[in-house]
């Protein structure tokens, strides 16, 4: 035990302590949900979204002997959504018990509820599916666009149990207004870039997926913009922002390569896929990097707006050019 550990009263040391094991668990559970759309990454990728025809259960089993690789990709992931939403369950009640803000609590219960709605869309793309193997597109494309949401709420309610969350930076007005309105701008434009990548993914339609090439450019365009006016101007005085900016721009340059995979081998979603698996396993790196620079987006928001205090005294982080 430290020096400065021994001169704080025992409760503050324990509760230190407590939101430390708090936070940690935030984080696992951010990664395990990150895990888990790999996973129905996977399911979609493959065409095992049908492989069972009923919901809750699989074939009227918690757990179906004899199943097929197709079968446990399914399978698997349903059990992985249930761990998600249990988990999800734990870490509100704990938030709720550890003291912290109303607002955080409300945030904990209501990742719950966006969870329990991706369950039930699942549930409606497997009961309302096509007798050839595809999920009912509605709910399906539901299903993997509101994935990315639930992941940044997960993640945003890391942030706000972290110690980044008190970290605050005197800044110019107008370097905060640019940022927090960039970053804001790409955030969105991610988002909608993900959906049109759901859409196209569920529906194979050929328009989506030229519209979904088409908007890369744009979208990656937004996001280097957000990342580099953030880090450039701040991440002197914040490590957190510089490694955003970074990490970004690293997975910029995996997503584009990917992309390039992906719209090389390009396949309609379909169960003879299966036999596929590398390819498989490549294209749903393309979503999960998708995701990643969602979640990083949403961080450069979150940071914007919580981290930089607008001072009209402040000077402005760079001095123009003389």
């Amino acid at each position: 035990m430290t020096t400065s550990s021994l001169a704080q009263p025992a409760s503050a040391v324990l509760d230190r302590r407590a939101s430390r094991a708090l936070f940690r668990f935030s984080v696992f559970f951010a990664a395990f949900v990150l895990l888990h759309i790999k996973g129905g990454a996977m399911v979609t990728s493959t065409g095992s979204g049908m492989a069972f025809t009923d919901w809750p259960l699989a074939r009227g089993s918690l757990w179906p002997p004899g199943m097929d690789l197709d079968d446990y990709f399914e399978h698997l992931h349903r059990v992985s959504g249930s761990l998600v939403g249990l988990l999800a369950i734990v870490e509100a009640i704990w938030i709720g018990r550890s003291g912290a803000p109303r607002w955080l609590t409300r945030l904990g219960w209501a990742l719950v509820g966006l969870i329990v709605v991706q369950g039930i869309l699942g549930g409606v793309g497997v009961l309302f599916g096509q007798a050839d193997g595809r999920t009912f597109w509605p709910a399906a494309v539901g299903h993997g666009a509101l994935a990315q949401p639930t992941l940044c709420v997960a993640v945003l309610v890391a942030f706000a149990l972290s110690d980044g969350w008190r970290e605050r930076l005197p800044v110019a007005l107008g370097d905060a207004r640019g940022a927090r309105r960039l970053a804001t701008f790409a955030l969105v434009a991610v988002f909608a870039q993900v959906f049109v990548g759901a859409a196209f993914r569920h529906t194979s339609l050929r328009g989506l997926l030229w519209l979904h090439v088409a908007m890369a450019v744009f979208v990656s365009a937004t996001v280097v913009l957000a990342a580099s006016y953030t880090s450039g101007r701040f991440g002197a005085r914040s490590a957190g922002f510089r490694r955003l900016g970074r990490f970004v721009f690293a997975l910029l340059i995996v997503q584009f390569l990917l992309g390039f995979y992906a719209l090389a081998v390009v396949r309609p979603k379909d169960p003879s896929n299966i036999a596929y698996l590398t390819r498989s396993l490549l294209v749903s790196a393309h979503v999960i990097v998708g995701a990643a620079l969602f979640l990083s987006t949403t961080l450069i928001v979150a940071k914007s707006y919580r981290n930089l205090e607008p001072r009209a005294d402040a000077p402005p982080a760079l001095e123009p050019p003389r």
